[in-house]
């Protein structure tokens, strides 16, 4: 009887140490392989409250032939329209919607300058952005229907990380942001390098989550081509975690992930371009159907 209590004790301790064992593994391991099982879908006890949203599709929008990626989904305040630009080529098309998703413009409007980057400057007022390699920074003069006339060069060269940057505006710090390798390389509105990095902790709600992430695992992961900013205090970036298929959004000032949007994805999901963030909505590229899916 002693010999088979003994052995009970025995057991229950070594189930406890598995269960223990289970239970420390860090957050952000789960976020890299996509277990949906998501050890980031709970708190850790050393982590910041992470909430999690499940978005719904609310808008789609249709882009012609020409360029099979979606460089970036912009919405002018003023205009009250959204400009969907192709990346490619400055003859792809740059397809205007109205608030219904709506085509507003015409079949030959095409973006005008290879676009990488595109955002709205609200100091300006101006839609704005970044081309490819050499092609510098720029913006667009609209006519009286919102629709771009010409390109007026900001600044000519390559004032990014690489020629294909993408960036987008940080409107709180006034700068530009592009995601470089595993961190988010700063640039002033001017294009001035400011040789400031922020360092995002993948996956991890904080310190108790955190890990070193390998690039070759940043890039099984995530879009590692573009990147949104939202504006939201504390969720201010977002990557798209292209194996789970959610919206990861972090502190800026931390680095650590506070939100976490997951996305109803029927199609694949693009480790390069195709993803955006304009008026609240985040912004998926379909490129078999070619369409831009909205999801809040």
């Amino acid at each position: 009887m002693k010999k088979i209590f003994l052995s009970l004790v025995v057991l229950a301790l070594l189930t406890a140490d598995e269960s223990i064992a289970q239970r420390r593994q860090p957050a952000a391991v789960a976020g890299l392989i996509g277990n949906e099982g998501g050890q980031n879908d709970k708190k850790n006890s050393n982590s910041n409250e992470l909430r999690i949203v499940n978005a719904e599709k609310v808008m789609d929008m249709e882009i012609p032939e020409g360029g099979a990626n979606g460089a970036a989904v912009v919405y002018h305040p003023q205009e009250k329209l959204y400009y969907a630009a192709q990346a490619g080529n400055m003859s792809f098309p740059l397809v205007i919607f109205n608030a219904n998703g709506k085509v507003i413009s015409d079949d030959e409007q095409q973006t005008l300058i290879d676009v990488r980057g595109l955002w709205y400057n609200p100091k300006t007022k101006k839609l704005e952005g970044n081309a490819y390699n050499e092609y510098g920074w720029f913006s667009y003069e609209l006519n009286s229907n919102g629709q771009p006339t010409r390109v007026v060069n900001k600044k000519e060269g390559m004032y990014q990380p690489d020629q294909n940057s993408a960036g987008v505006l940080n409107t709180e710090d006034n700068e530009v942001l592009f995601l470089n390798a595993l961190n988010i390389a700063c640039y002033t509105v001017e294009g001035v390098d400011k040789r400031k990095n922020i360092k995002l902790n993948f996956g991890a709600a904080g310190t108790g989550d955190a890990v070193d992430v390998s690039i070759e695992s940043f890039e099984e992961t995530y879009n590692v081509r573009s990147m949104v900013y939202t504006g939201i205090k504390g969720a201010e970036v977002g990557l798209l975690n292209v194996v789970k298929k959610q919206v990861e959004l972090y502190n800026i000032k931390t680095g650590y992930m506070s939100q976490v949007i997951k996305l109803p994805i029927e199609f694949e999901v693009e480790r390069f371009f195709n993803f955006s963030y304009a008026n609240g909505i985040y912004w998926v590229f379909d490129k078999q159907k070619r369409k831009w899916n909205g999801y809040k």
